[in-house]
Formats: structure tokens, C-alpha cells, sequence
């Protein structure tokens, strides 16, 4: 089957029936769990790595710059990942953790046969736990409890399985504006406060608080008969062109994405890939910068590429709207030969643009109208065309919508490229009576202007809330399509 992903939430364990023994005999009962490739070794809901911690304050305004703990293979807590990776794991066996603490006698041993066979050394049963290393497979684990001359087993069988998921886009993919330090940023920071942001990658402001990464976490955490490796490649301000399948040299990467992820799997078969794309291809941050500098924006020209050249903002838009589909196309090609079969979840983007009673933001320079059309013609899955736009001075301008909207053309390469589309990404912010966008004060899942220095680029951005729910939406949609 092409994915089977599914496996790690719903594995089986078969217990094979033993004989009742008598008042005195050993006991044999066990279990057997795969130690986790992503590690959440203090609990708070996000991957550690192994690619050093602060050497103080992580968590802290401006933690130091001296890094320690890298490459010792063993997750700490806040310790980011390598470049937002978690390939270091990868290898050809998997730490497996095996339990006989159930268990009545003298001392035990496990023999565990399937891809390989191997049988634990005898130990006693106040040493309950041991681990073996094992290859993916399917196994039979027979656990042997002795007590004097008696000796019963308890036979468990089970898959060993890793999932290699990997995480390719932009901003929206990376978790631009949600270093790991960003809680103390806003609980004590400001426009002008000193920070220093800790990244898991700084230049592609890469973070475990991502969406994809939370999700990754989820599956880990939802079966212990499964692992999951984290390859994250994604980096903000990637586009299909100069991110997804050429080099992003802004944020000085050499490579595309997908020759990135290819080289991290190293040979490995990848059972699933998250991708958000296509929002800078038809000028996300063009439209913003035009709307805050001019009024009646999506009928005035913008000066700033990918929309410059076009005679209004919205027909530059409809244009690289309509260049999407074989944008896409030329995406699945690549992904085919990096993953050939496993299945590609694009995430829809989230609603930045509603208040809390549901009707359009007000925010900064810009106004209701301007905030409606961009809901209406930008992120709406079902766009009705045409729209009526309504300028400042009440006049009406009816614009067709030949390309639909960002998240139609997503939702569209379900039936044209065979994908899997995330609706619920949107549909938590974008289809609820309450508002999440921008101007939602403390019931906002979208970063505002939060401040003038290292984080301004979050500005527009899901901040932790956001992330959260749309990383929650990505592990639900992996589990459908799984079942």
C-alpha cells in the first residue's frame, strides 16, 4: 500500500495463550515498545534534537550564543535539531525497549525472531528491562520466565517500523516567527525589546514549534510500536522555483528542498511528505506591502515583484494564480522520484483575516475592504466570482476570478495530482463564527506587528496557538488518509 504510515498509530500486539501455572510458578508477562526518533525528552510538547543546547538560557530573551551538547546523540531538553532535522537517527536498526516487569520468577530471557534473530542474555527479574536492536520488520518476541525448574512463555508479535516523514515549503512550513524562546518574547518583550532568537535553523528561521513538526510529534507519541524521523527542510520565503526545486540563495541555501530531503533520507524510503507552497509564487508579501502603503490596494499596481508590471494588484495576482497549477505539476514530477508513491499533504493556508466576531480586520493602514478581498479572492477554498470589491469611496468593482483562489488551487491537486489536501489547516481559522486573524487580540491564531527587529518578519504569521492547531489538523489528516 502506498502509505504505511498508518501502522504506527493502530499496531496489535498478540498475546498466545499459556497454560494456567500452579500456586508458585513463574509468571510470564510483557511488553515491547520502539524507543522514539522524536524525542520530547522534558514533556513540552516539542521535538528535541541533537544539535546543542545554550549553554544558559535557552528558553530566556537572549540565550548564549555558546552551544553545547551537540553530536553526543542524546536529546536534551530545548536541544534544537540538526538544521531541523532529525536524520541523525536514521540508521538500519531501532532501539527496542523490552518489559517483563508483569512477570513472576527467578529470571528471564527474550528471544525475538523475525528479520533477525536474537535471544537476550539471562537476567533476573528485578532487572525487568533490557533493549535490542533490531531491523524493520515482523517479529515474534517470546519472553521466557524461569523459576526454579519451571520455566512458561509469553509470545507477543508486532512490526517494527520507522516513518520517515518530511516537511517541505515556506514560512508557513518553517514556523517563521516562533523560535523556541518565543514564549519569553511574549510574555516579556515588545516592539523594542532586545532578543535574540534560537532557531533549529537560523537561515531558514526553521522551528520545532512548526506545524509539520507538531504533527510529527503526535504520530510519535500516538503508537509505542512505531517511531517517526523528522526531516524538515522547509525554509521562509521559499517559492516553487527558488526553494521547492531550485537553490533558495537568499537564505543561503545551495541546494532545492528536494534535493535537501533526498540527501538527508539517504537511501531511506520516505512514507510522507507535507508541503506548503504556492503563497510568495502569487505575491503574499507584495500584496501586504501594497495594501499597507496605498489605499483601494487590489485595484491599484504594485511596484513590488511577483506582482510588479501588472496594471492592479489583482490582476497580478490572478495571473501567478493561474501559473500554479503547472507550477504544482512540475513539483509532483520532482517528488515522484524523491518518494516515489508515498502521498503528498499540501496544507491550505490558515485565515489571517478575521476579528473575533467573525467580520473582516481593521488593522494598521489597512481596512475592511481590503481585508474582505483578500479572504474572498486569496484564501476562500470556493471562491464566488466575481467579486465585488468596494473602494474607499463606496464605488463597487466586480473582479472575476478565472484562477480561483490560493487554497482552491490547492484543494485542486487533489483530483489532478492524486494529493492529499489539508483542508483543516483553513477550516479551524477560516470556517469558524469566531475570528482568528490578525486582529483577534487574545483570540488571534496570527501574529500582528510584534516588533521591529528580529521578529518582524512574523508579522501575518500563525504564532504558537496557530501552529498548534493547524499542526493538529496535519496529524488528523495523516490519520484519515491512513485509515
Amino acid at each position: 500500500m502506498p502509505l504505511a504510515l498508518a501502522a504506527c498509530l493502530v499496531v496489535t500486539t498478540v498475546a498466545v495463550a499459556v497454560p494456567a501455572q500452579a500456586a508458585g510458578g513463574p509468571i510470564a508477562q510483557g511488553s515491547w515498545a520502539m524507543a522514539p526518533q522524536s524525542k520530547d525528552a522534558n514533556g513540552d510538547g516539542y521535538i528535541d534534537g541533537d544539535g546543542g543546547v545554550p549553554s544558559r538560557g535557552s528558553l530566556s530573551l537572549n540565550p548564549s550564543a555558546t552551544m553545547i551538547g551537540a553530536g553526543n546523540r542524546v536529546a536534551q531538553p530545548n536541544e534544537r535539531l540538526i538544521n531541523g532535522s532529525l536524520s541523525w537517527y536514521l540508521g538500519t536498526s531501532y532501539t527496542i525497549m523490552l518489559n517483563a516487569c508483569g512477570s513472576k520468577g527467578d529470571s528471564y530471557t527474550w528471544t525475538v525472531t523475525g528479520a533477525t534473530t536474537v535471544r537476550t542474555p539471562s537476567k533476573p527479574i528485578k532487572k525487568c528491562t533490557t533493549t535490542v536492536s533490531l531491523p524493520e520488520g515482523t517479529y515474534a518476541f517470546d519472553l521466557a520466565v524461569k523459576s526454579g525448574r519451571a520455566t512458561t512463555h509469553r509470545l507477543l508479535r508486532g512490526s517494527v517500523r520507522n516513518y520517515v516523514l518530511v516537511s517541505l515549503g515556506d514560512s508557513y512550513a518553517s514556523g517563521e516567527g516562533n523560535p523556541r524562546n518565543i514564549d519569553a518574547y511574549l510574555q516579556q518583550g515588545g516592539l523594542f525589546t532586545s532578543f535574540t532568537p534560537y532557531w533549529d535553523d537560523t537561515s531558514c528561521s526553521r522551528s520545532t514549534h512548526s506545524a509539520p513538526a507538531r504533527a510529527a510529534l503526535r504520530l510519535e507519541q500516538a503508537s509505542p510500536h512505531s517511531s517517526v524521523t523528522f526531516i524538515d527542510v522547509s525554509c521562509s520565503g521559499a517559492t516553487i522555483g527558488a526553494g521547492i526545486l531550485g537553490p533558495q540563495t537568499r537564505a543561503r541555501q545551495s541546494a532545492s528542498q528536494v534535493e535537501q530531503a533526498r540527501a538527508l533520507a539517504a537511501g531511506h524510503r520516505i512514507d510522507a511528505i507535507t508541503l506548503s507552497v504556492g503563497g510568495n509564487d502569487i505575491g503574499f508579501g507584495a500584496i501586504l506591502q501594497a495594501c499597507a502603503l496605498q489605499a483601494d490596494c487590489p485595484i491599484q499596481p504594485s511596484s513590488t515583484p511577483p506582482l510588479k508590471g501588472y496594471p492592479t494588484t489583482q490582476a497580478g495576482a490572478q495571473a501567478n494564480l493561474t501559473a500554479l497549477a503547472s507550477k504544482y505539476a512540475a513539483v509532483n514530477a520532482a517528488l515522484a522520484g524523491l518518494a516515489p508513491g508515498a502521498p503528498v499533504f499540501p496544507t491550505m493556508y490558515p485565515d489571517i483575516t478575521r476579528n473575533t466576531n467573525g467580520s473582516p480586520c481593521s488593522y494598521l493602514t489597512m481596512n475592511e475592504s481590503d481585508f474582505a478581498w483578500a479572504r474572498a479572492t486569496l484564501l476562500v477554498p470556493d471562491p464566488q466570482s466575481p467579486y465585488s470589491y468596494t473602494t474607499t469611496t463606496g464605488t463597487s468593482v466586480p473582479m472575476p476570478l478565472p484562477a480561483g483562489s490560493l487554497n482552491s488551487q490547492i484543494a485542486a491537486t487533489q483530483g489532478t495530482l492524486g494529493w492529499s489536501d489539508i483542508p483543516g489547516t483553513w477550516g479551524a481559522s477560516g470556517n469558524s463564527s469566531v475570528g482568528h486573524g490578525v486582529c483577534a487580540g487574545d483570540q488571534a491564531w496570527t501574529f500582528g506587528l510584534i516588533s521591529l527587529g528580529p521578529l518582524a518578519s512574523a508579522a501575518f504569521h500563525p504564532n504558537p496557538k496557530g501552529l498548534e492547531v493547524m499542526g493538529k489538523a496535519i496529524a488528523a489528516a495523516l490519520r484519515q488518509a491512513i485509515h
